[in-house]
């Protein structure tokens, strides 16, 4: 029996040769595959997650930047012409414009002299073209907005600015024509009255320039304007009284109170007033270019107090005086009675100020004093005696008779009778007073009295 030198046959070659002729090519062919797949896998396995994306873009940048450019054709329009323009017309519509200084200058009846000091902010810096800012009497109701249709009052020019973040904004003096004279009487009695006034401010077609951008915005506002809040504090500084009156007519002078709350100058001219205790007109005083700054005013004035109306008709002001009076003062109302400028009355002023009644109190004892002071001061006949006070008070208060009365009966109680017993009377009388009142020692005393009150 043969035996096979080479060993038994391996295993591989038992199974091809049980599959039959070919099966050991096939067997090679796995091997080949499997090993293959491994080499795949391993070198596949080794890219991080960074690299795949570079290789991602590498192989399809052409198409993201085809992406890109439809992207930007669509947004680039939309955001210069839609976006910026929103964002500007929100901003211009934030600002506040507060007025915090500026002036009026009432200088004829159909202009004025205007400037003012506002403030703009911006997140980025722009310039605006130069543009009129149309000034308005807000609408009564603020859902319908007729302005247009009633017009501008006034209408002031801004110069050109260059806004960044917060920046004040000056706007020099300029003469304003008044378009509307029912209107700016109006804004003016409420400016006059209030703490705090409305006040519309409208500007179409404003340019304003981001860069090399343009854009064209309106600007329609309403601001809050410190007003006048009728002059409260109004009073009598000091006064004296001419008695008898002087060569004009004048016999009162002084300085008044006027406090001016807001922050705009007032370029009043020349500015009279009556005097007024209810509907009894006891004086008319004047003031002389006069100019209402803010704060504390002091003005001279003069003009002629009317003691003539004083005693006739005292029993009307004192019925109106029961709560003043109980607190020794006597309250007077100041009422406008012209407003006149380089020899013109200014209209849309006295529109206002004649229709107000101011008040004011005046100690009694201090009126008193002045009135007594001023008889004590009056010097009659170029000379240096005294006037007798029974003409001058019986002129000045218009009821003579009731003087001579009761300085007759003065003297015929420290007299007795006689042919010349109510001559002689008041002659002794008056020497009397002029000897005991030693003028000059009692005026000075007076001045200290009243400076007590």
């Amino acid at each position: 029996m043969a035996t096979n030198p080479t060993g038994p046959p391996a295993a591989g070659s038992a199974v091809a040769s049980a599959a039959g002729p070919g099966a050991e090519n096939r067997l090679d062919d796995a091997s080949s595959l499997n090993d293959g797949v491994h080499e795949k896998g391993a070198a596949t396995g080794g890219l991080t997650k960074g690299q795949k994306i570079k290789q991602h873009f590498r192989r399809f940048w052409w198409a993201y930047l085809i992406a890109l450019v439809i992207f930007l054709a669509i947004l680039l329009p939309i955001l210069f012409k839609v976006i910026i323009p929103v964002i500007i017309k929100n901003v211009v519509d934030d600002q506040e414009l507060p007025v915090r200084g500026g002036a009026l200058n009432f200088t004829a009846p159909d202009h004025l002299n205007m400037s003012m000091d506002t403030m703009l902010d911006t997140p980025l810096g722009v310039k605006i073209d130069p543009v009129p800012l149309k000034l308005y009497q807000p609408p009564a109701d603020p859902d319908h907005d007729d302005s247009d249709v009633k017009g501008p009052f006034l209408q002031l020019q801004m110069p050109e600015q260059h806004i960044n973040g917060e920046t004040k904004v000056l706007i020099g003096e300029q003469v304003v024509q008044v378009l509307n004279q029912t209107q700016i009487t109006a804004w003016f009695n409420e400016f006059f009255d209030k703490k705090l006034v409305d006040l519309h401010i409208k500007a179409d077609d404003m340019h304003a320039h981001l860069g090399a951008l343009d854009y064209t915005v309106d600007l329609d506002k309403t601001v809050k304007v410190p007003g006048l809040n009728y002059l409260k504090g109004f009073g009598v500084k000091d006064m004296q009284f001419s008695i008898p009156p002087e060569p004009s007519g004048k016999n009162l002078r002084g300085h008044l109170l006027i406090p001016n709350q807001g922050v705009i100058a007032l370029g009043m001219g020349n500015v009279s007033f009556n005097i007024m205790a209810g509907d009894v007109n006891l004086g008319l005083v004047h003031l002389y270019d006069f100019d209402l700054r803010p704060g504390n005013n002091t003005p001279y004035f003069d003009g002629e107090f009317y003691f003539d109306q004083l005693v006739p008709n005292l029993a009307d002001i004192l019925e109106g005086q029961h709560a003043a009076l109980a607190e020794g003062m006597l309250e007077l109302h100041a009422r406008g009675n012209s407003t006149i400028n380089y020899g013109r009355h200014i209209p849309y002023i006295e529109g206002v100020l004649n229709i107000k009644r101011i008040p004011m109190r005046i100690p009694v004892t201090s009126l008193l004093l002045d009135v007594v002071e001023g008889l004590l001061a009056s010097r009659g006949n170029g000379t240096s005696d005294p006037i007798p006070i029974l003409d001058t008070m019986g002129d000045v208060l218009g009821n003579k008779t009731l003087f001579e009365q009761m300085l007759g009966h003065w003297g015929n109680a420290n007299s007795g009778s006689g042919s010349n017993g109510a001559a002689g009377g008041k002659r002794s009388a008056m020497r009397a007073v002029k000897r005991s009142l030693h003028t000059n020692i009692l005026k000075l005393g007076l001045r200290r009295l009243r400076s007590k009150f």
